[in-house]
């Protein structure tokens, strides 16, 4: 009998040792241990939690969901030394990994091994070198990848133009050579501007955006200049000599045509005086039928009759140099109603890592369609303009459209043209 005892005091103790929450914190020790620089990690050491507690994470930098690691986001942290994807290789429901903004170096660690990313964000590091064919064949489920400006060299891989469910590229600023890979996908946003590429651009991105090849001097076909006709071989002159025939004056050159002047002038003027009278209308509208209310939370509508919501929406991101956030992050966000009006309703949103953003949902353009919308939404995330603010993120959803956009703290065009007695604040 006390033999027996034994046996389940032991049985019960490895069960407790080889908890779920402690082989993720030995996980991501093992993880922190091979950075350098890593001292805004020093909380891991010494903290007696585990690193999730149901969607909350006791962890700086660990996303969590259901007392699940879901992924990291170590973005502007100074660190560099060695990504261990074997130690990362553990969390079956990891998706997201966000080293942005850091100082690794070297080649680029294989991320085939954590076969269930959705999202990838390298860009502004120092990583080089040629990427390998198969750098991304085993990512089948990869949303969205981000290597931009680094210093990557060779030929784009062509595993990347088979992930069927990609949603958003970005190659720009390396030193990527040799010719564009043909991309299978469809309604996508792509980047490859600002690297060495050559050669005639495949018929499947013709109808792309220009500027995304901008950059790239040996790039050729639609949507840039015509590619130049192959020139004939030269023909062997006979080793004796050709009588010598006489010779006719070949005609002038035609004189060029003159250059037109660039045809986007006007529609980059047109598109941001349009902007200007679209947000001083909309200040107008908010400052005219906003009410005080208390701060909730920007939930998410009921899904639309005889339609199930997909749990797989996500926030598309059109500036690099944000923090990135997922779509649940900002619904669950305290809000303040900033106001309403015929297209939608205002919110500024605080988040969790601090910063505030303004959301704004669109109920009245149900009959867009995704395409068109996706594309709208691209050409305001290319505006630039120091008197219009730019879009930061946008999400496309069935029932609703949001726009995000940065919380300015200096106020609206109407409080500085009428006082802050139009916000109708209690005093």
């Amino acid at each position: 009998m006390a033999t027996f005892h034994l046996r389940v005091i032991f049985l019960i103790s490895m069960l407790f040792t080889s908890s779920y929450s402690f082989s993720d914190s030995e996980s991501l020790l093992k993880f922190e241990a091979s950075l350098v620089n890593a001292s805004k990690l020093d909380s891991w050491r010494n903290n007696p939690k585990p690193p999730c507690d149901g969607n909350r994470a006791n962890w700086v930098g660990v996303l969590c969901k259901k007392d699940t690691v879901l992924g990291l986001k170590l973005e502007k942290m100074g660190l560099s030394g060695t990504i261990d994807v074997d130690s990362l290789s553990g969390f079956s429901k990891l998706r997201t990994l966000s080293f942005m903004n850091n100082n690794f170096n070297g080649s680029l660690p294989d991320f085939n091994k954590l076969s269930g990313l959705r999202s990838l964000y390298l860009s502004n590091n120092q990583f080089s070198g040629d990427l390998p064919k198969n750098a991304f064949e085993s990512l089948a489920r990869l949303k969205k990848l981000y290597l931009s400006k680094n210093k990557f060299t060779g030929e784009i891989p062509s595993s990347i133009a088979n992930l069927r469910k990609v949603i958003e590229i970005k190659f720009d600023g390396n030193k990527f050579s040799g010719k564009i890979p043909d991309f299978k996908q469809h309604n996508f946003t792509l980047n490859l501007s600002n690297n060495a590429l050559e050669g005639s651009i495949p018929a499947s991105l013709s109808k792309m955006d220009p500027t995304i090849f901008s950059g790239n001097k040996g790039l050729c076909g639609a949507p840039l200049k015509t590619c130049d006709s192959p020139t004939s071989p030269p023909t062997i002159q006979s080793s004796a000599p050709s009588p010598a025939l006489p010779t006719t004056p070949s005609p002038a050159p035609s004189p060029a045509p003159p250059k037109t002047p660039a045809i986007w002038l006007p529609t980059i003027v047109f598109l941001v005086v349009t902007s200007i009278i679209f947000a001083t209308l909309t200040l107008l509208l908010i400052c005219c039928r906003s009410r005080v209310q208390p701060p909730h939370s920007i939930e998410a509508p009921p899904p639309t009759s005889g339609a199930s919501q997909k749990n797989d929406v996500e926030l598309s991101f059109l500036r690099d140099d944000r923090e990135r956030f997922d779509l649940a992050e900002l619904l669950k966000s305290t809000a303040d109603v900033l106001g309403s009006g015929s297209f939608g309703s205002s919110h500024k949103a605080a988040l969790s890592v601090g910063s505030s953003m303004v959301v704004k949902r669109h109920k009245k353009m149900n009959n867009v369609g995704k395409e068109e919308f996706i594309k709208h939404m691209e050409n305001l995330g290319w505006l630039r303009h120091e008197n219009v603010l730019p879009l930061v993120a946008y999400c496309y959803r069935r029932e609703e459209k949001l726009l995000v956009y940065d919380f300015v703290e200096n106020g609206s065009l109407a409080v500085h043209l009428h006082g802050y007695q139009t916000l109708r604040k209690p005093h």
